[in-house]
């Protein structure tokens, strides 16, 4: 009996080493996912979902020839992508409705974020070709090619712009809007242009997903029994001395 027990201890030294290595051992950090983007949304008195969402791990990339929202927003191709330490929206030819007398109208705008692994940085841009607001019977607003994060841009009584709106959530999730609109006196908002990036804040993944808790228990239970074994080895060799 003894000596059954004594070799169910070897093994179940064997097995706990196993465990605890394959418990330890974890793949390499990365960006957290999903990473995301999408050509546009809305809330407010006219709902949009985000239109041609990519996301990774998930369908990337995502494109639609056209997007035609009455009285809100029309565009021509959207091209989102998402990989696992970058995203980005492109938009062409996307015109928003303001007002009767007011549209945000570009060539093409773009929003990107990326993922540094050196630095554990997220950082985005946005560009904007040829954006302006267009107002009936008035000059043009010019907007910005390469705003600053979080640049402002007023339409008097009709609408507040936020040209490459940035944003960081706690867990240092980045977004990037390359224009987002809230209508004055309404509750409606519009984003065109969205990317999202994540920060590499995620602990390290098992390289057995699932397989580690099982192993270490079944090794523990080994343990244990390697335990017994040893005490009753102390317990026979106090015997024989006695």
């Amino acid at each position: 009996m003894i000596g059954k027990v004594n070799r169910l201890a070897k093994v179940a030294a064997s097995a706990s080493l196993v465990a605890g290595a394959i418990m330890a051992t974890a793949g390499p950090a990365a960006a957290a996912s999903p990473n995301s983007a999408d050509g546009a949304a809305a809330t407010g008195l006219i709902a949009l979902d985000p239109v041609a969402p990519a996301t990774y791990p998930g369908t990337s990339p995502n494109t639609v020839a056209t997007l035609n929202v009455a009285n809100l927003i029309t565009t021509g191709v959207i091209t989102d992508t998402a990989d696992a330490t970058t995203a980005s929206s492109t938009i062409a030819d996307p015109a928003v409705t303001l007002s009767a007398l007011a549209t945000v109208r570009a060539r093409a705008i773009t929003s990107s974020c990326a993922f540094d692994p050196n630095t554990d940085a997220v950082t985005g841009t946005a560009t904007l070709a040829n954006a302006r607001v267009a107002i009936l019977g008035a000059a043009n607003i010019a907007l910005d090619a390469n705003p600053a994060p979080n640049t402002g841009v007023d339409v008097p009584g009709v609408a507040s712009i936020v040209l490459n709106q940035q944003t960081t959530a706690a867990d240092g999730t980045l977004t990037v809007n390359a224009i987002a609109i809230t209508l004055l006196g309404s509750t409606q908002t519009v984003t065109v242009g969205t990317s999202v990036c994540n920060a590499a804040s995620l602990a390290p993944v098992p390289v057995l997903p699932g397989m580690a808790l099982p192993i270490g228990l079944g090794a523990l239970g080994l343990f244990g029994l390697g335990g017994l074994g040893f005490v009753m080895t102390r317990r026979r060799r106090a015997a024989t001395v006695a």
